[in-house]
């Protein structure tokens, strides 16, 4: 298995790029040449499903299957015609609504998209409104676009769109019958992933399992189908607790609103079932706002088991981090959970944290699947790989991570665990002996960005990887990027501390990108196997 699709096979422009690289393969290939064209060939046409408004991708389809009969035998006729309909549209955008966009105005933005599609024929602002409003989660929107604007002149396209749609505001039962028409449309092998996941949303679970067993034998190498079956067959249990005590920790600096609601969450979420003891110390860095005001009114509600700690001065993330650890360690904590002062948590955060842990005991740290505030079906971070130096030789940094599934606005699809390089520190869990012999968090990312990820990188250097956690889900109360502005200042803080990941990492990149191949293979090929074992697979070819 090629390790650009180890990552996944989910994720538009993911699927694009790893398709580039198997035609770039293919032309140093010699026996296996053919094999590499046919992989490019199946992820363009994946790539297409996800996103059936690329008109320059269609357009590359019907130029290839005037070149190779392996488009005809991998894209249905229905899936070829709709291509050929859509390769002309173009990709120009309505310059009003995109200033609207981009002045985050998004109702009227909105309202300028419903005056554009009331005009004859809805296809030439379908690309851009549906990227739009699905990126902010207007599914009822998108929904309504789709069946009463974008059915009349364009039915098959409505039919490719329906099924993401509806997934994304969990409608399994509707969506069932529209994915449905998607595999009529694009056949099971391209169709079907989205069309098992809506059984299992339904109960329909053997129905799933049928499907996904399917697509595998036709694509072995369908990474996401391997992680979705393996997930529906041996669910997560959340029934294990962490073993001693666990230290939750916050570090806040000048968020007292965002803090109150983070402890709120904390406070209403199941601690006492995740761990045989708990407590929670929150550190306040330096604010000059109410923070520390916030933290002592909530200090009452944990009966006792929360501490608050007030600094002069800001230290920064890393020195926080690290008095937090050293906190622990002193109170005898075989566990640290750290949050940022800007999440919300699900209740249940803690007990399937503590059942990764016994999922994926060989982890040097735990993560969370990250959701936007702002658009609730918008993932900021996810399970995050590095990428190789080919990879990277024409980016202005050579340390990056890649994380495929950001691309996806269906949860669902990302709700698999898996061993990777890097998980997000917003929420993340560590054994406080791992990470105080891992040397805690560096200094000299100080006073934010990108320490997380250079401690997972130097775990991830001694053989423990970071574990993800996709049926965990917290809330970021930090808007994603595309709808906040980030600073002059932090983009040249953020541009010092890349260069400075660099000079602690890149030396031993090859390493690294080593040690991740061999445990995403390993983790891969287990799942392969148990699930061989019990019959839902074949034998490795």
């Amino acid at each position: 298995m090629r390790d650009d699709y180890s990552f996944g096979t989910l994720g538009h422009n993911h699927l694009l790029s790893t398709a580039q690289k198997a035609f770039a393969r293919a032309e140093t290939s010699g026996a296996e040449a053919m094999a590499e064209i046919e992989t490019g060939i199946r992820l363009l046409c994946m790539a297409f499903v996800e996103f059936p408004l690329n008109s320059p991708l269609a357009g590359q389809l019907l130029a290839l299957k005037a070149k190779s009969p392996l488009v005809g035998r991998l894209l249905t006729e229905a899936g070829l015609r709709l291509a050929a309909a859509v390769a002309p549209v173009g990709t120009a955008n309505d310059m009003v609504a995109e200033q609207l966009f981009a002045d985050r105005r998004f109702d009227e933005m909105e309202a300028r998209f419903d005056t554009l599609a009331a005009r004859p024929g809805a296809l030439p602002v379908a690309r851009q409104a549906l990227m739009r409003q699905t990126m902010l989660s207007r599914w009822q929107w998108a929904e309504s676009f789709v069946r009463e604007s974008l059915s009349r002149s364009a039915p098959d396209l409505a039919a490719a769109l329906l099924p993401d749609i509806l997934l994304a505001g969990q409608q399994y039962e509707q969506a069932v019958p529209a994915c449905e028409k998607l595999v009529s449309l694009f056949g099971l092998p391209l169709g079907g992933f989205r069309l098992a996941l809506a059984r299992a949303g339904a109960g329909d679970v053997e129905g799933a399992k049928s499907i996904l067993s399917r697509i595998l034998k036709v694509f072995p190498d369908h990474v996401s189908a391997l992680l979705a079956l393996d997930r529906i067959v041996f669910p997560p249990a959340y029934d294990a607790r962490l073993e001693g005590r666990c230290a939750v920790s916050i570090y806040s600096y000048n968020k007292a609103d965002e803090l109150r609601r983070t402890l709120e969450s904390v406070l209403a979420s199941d601690l006492a079932s995740g761990a045989d003891a708990v407590s929670v110390r929150v550190l306040i860095n330096g604010s000059e706002d109410d923070s520390l005001a916030v933290a002592e009114a909530a200090r009452e509600g944990f009966g006792g088991v929360m501490e608050v700690v007030a600094l002069p001065v800001n230290v920064g993330a890393p020195a926080a981090r690290n008095w937090l650890l050293d906190a622990a360690r002193r109170d005898g904590a075989e566990w640290i959970a750290f949050l940022d002062d800007d999440v919300l948590v699900p209740g249940d955060w803690l007990c399937g944290l503590a059942a990764g842990t016994r999922d994926f005991p060989d982890a040097g740290v735990w993560g969370c699947r990250v959701a936007d505030a702002v658009s609730p079906s918008l993932t900021q971070h996810a399970d995050g790989f590095l990428l190789d130096r080919g990879e990277t030789m024409n980016q202005d940094h050579e340390v990056a991570i890649h994380e495929p599934g950001i691309e996806c606005l269906v949860p669902d699809f990302l709700a698999y665990r898996r061993y990777c390089a890097s998980v997000t520190g917003c929420c993340h869990l560590f054994r406080v002996e791992t990470l105080a012999g891992n040397r805690g968090f560096d200094l000299g990312f100080s006073p934010s960005q990108f320490d997380d990820l250079d401690s997972d990188l130097r775990l991830l250097a001694g053989g423990k990887p970071a574990a993800y956690l996709g049926d965990v889900a917290v809330t970021h109360l930090r808007p994603a990027n595309p709808f906040m502005t980030q600073s002059q200042s932090s983009q040249v803080l953020g541009e010092s501390h890349r260069s400075l990941l660099d000079g602690r990492h890149a030396t031993h990149l090859d390493q690294l990108v080593g040690v991740q191949e061999g445990i995403v293979a390993d983790d891969l090929a287990a799942r392969r196997n148990r699930l061989t074992e019990i019959g839902l697979l074949g034998k490795e070819r």
